[in-house]
């Protein structure tokens, strides 16, 4: 059995006299494309700077590729590669001159440099001053210093910020290919789309702490909200013998009929509408990441308001 690439125990990060990482246990598989996702201030951005390295932990373990990392480590480093929130470039440099210097650092081969230009669309800007980019662009360039090494593991901190729709689309079939390739990804991002189409797991954060761990099908099987079956027939059928067959929660809305349904169940909801033979159409409304989230949080919420009043 293989050993995570990511390993963290009993990881907290204080500051003065906050705690914003607290107490969390991760294990992040080989091949996978991991995300972590939060509102602002939620603690994704200072755990990854914590298993980068870049911030020293309070307690706790963390370890890349079986290496414990502590800042400044430069064998942990070269593990990975990873794109900060936001990206400070030498702004009288051209953007080959920028990937140059960052290839030279690395003592990376020189044709590294031109393809990952290319896959970021910047080709034909490359001898333009990045001082003078846009901020997708910017971001874009940011991309292109992380894809050079081609790390077996890619660190991606918001790393949409700032494209533009294209540019994001373009972004998501990159990191698809790349894990097609073997890359594990990890990101952290607030955008519940981009999560939702990307991530192989999840990891939902609040106020510092892993509320949340799993799959989008696991997310969604645990969730409290259903999945939503419209039926509309081309000749009417009768709420009871509609009703005879299924025995979920029903609705009816003029001549549609609305199932309510777990996760687990929709297919069985499916198999049994297959016995009428009239069906005009059907429409699914999938359980969301979004519905997920806002389930979880609002239960955290609750549960500080239950502890807050106990106190006091």
């Amino acid at each position: 059995m293989k050993s995570p690439i990511v390993s963290m125990t009993n990881v907290s990060k204080i500051y003065g006299n906050k705690e914003v990482v607290k107490n969390i246990n991760l294990q992040i598989e080989r091949g996978e494309i991991f995300a972590l996702l939060g509102h602002n201030g939620a603690g994704k951005s200072t755990l990854i700077k914590l298993f980068t390295g870049l911030i020293e932990k309070s307690a706790g373990e963390i370890k890349i590729n079986g290496i414990e990392i502590t800042p400044f480590q430069k064998k942990a480093k070269q593990l990975f590669s990873y794109l900060p929130e936001i990206m400070s470039l030498y702004p009288h440099l051209t953007a080959k001159e920028t990937v140059h210097f960052f290839a030279e650092l690395q003592n990376l081969p020189k044709k590294n440099e031109d393809e990952v230009l290319e896959i970021v669309g910047l080709s034909e800007y490359k001898h333009q001053k990045v001082g003078n980019f846009s901020k997708g662009m910017t971001q874009r360039m940011g991309f292109a210093i992380a894809l050079l090494p081609k790390s077996p593991l890619l660190i991606l901190d918001e790393p949409t910020s700032g494209l533009d729709p294209f540019w994001a689309i373009q972004f998501k079939k990159v990191i698809k290919h790349l894990n097609e390739e073997g890359t594990t990804i990890i990101f952290a991002s607030h955008i519940l789309s981009e999560v939702e189409d990307l991530a192989d797991r999840v990891g939902i954060m609040s106020d510092g702490e892993l509320v949340a761990l799993g799959s989008i099908p696991e997310l969604k099987k645990n969730a409290k909200d259903e999945v939503k079956i419209k039926v509309l027939f081309y000749k009417p059928i009768s709420f009871s013998e509609f009703k005879s067959k299924l025995p979920n929660s029903i609705e009816t809305q003029k001549d549609t009929y609305i199932i309510s349904c777990k996760y687990d169940d929709k297919i069985n909801v499916l198999k049994a509408l297959q016995t009428f033979g009239n069906i005009k159409d059907i429409e699914i409304k999938e359980i969301t990441l979004e519905d997920i989230y806002q389930e979880i949080l609002n239960k955290r919420y609750e549960l500080l308001d239950e502890e807050g009043e106990n106190n006091l």
